[in-house]
């Protein structure tokens, strides 16, 4: 059975530090902390159109970042904008905080959308990319 209509809902990432994770979030891509649940140790952050897009959740007795032996299960994710400037206005702030780049800006190859990637604080590779394609058309079946 296919999902119709489904879209991704949010992205939960394990931390090693709430607070400097949730500090990168807000200053790096301007989220905005739309929750906060102190019992679990979690953070819930916004772009401001649903009431989280990302959730940080504090991992202190486990190890949040993979070994450098080891291959992270997650890959990257990646945060959708409107235009190519967005996506190259990403690079001074990056370089004026320090943030590892891993890539771009760039036009990437499949797409052709502008791409760049870099490190959150435990190693999560974040992408800011513009994809005209989903905010050139309505929803539509495939």
């Amino acid at each position: 059975m296919a999902l119709k209509g489904a879209s991704l809902g949010h992205v939960v990432l394990n931390v090693r530090d709430l607070k400097r994770s949730e500090r990168f979030y807000r200053e790096v891509l301007g989220m905005k902390v739309s929750g906060r649940n102190l019992r679990t140790k979690m953070c819930f952050l916004s772009f401001r159109r649903e009431h989280h897009d990302i959730a940080l959740v504090e991992v202190r007795s486990q190890r949040a970042e993979v070994p450098k032996n080891k291959v992270s299960p997650l890959h990257h994710f990646s945060v959708y904008v409107r235009t190519s400037r967005e996506v190259d206005a990403m690079l001074p702030i990056l370089k004026r905080r320090r943030v590892a780049i891993v890539s771009g800006p760039e036009i990437l190859e499949v797409a052709q959308n502008r791409s760049i990637s870099f490190l959150d604080p435990d190693g999560n590779r974040v992408e800011v990319a513009c994809n005209r394609h989903k905010f050139g058309f309505k929803a539509r079946d495939r």
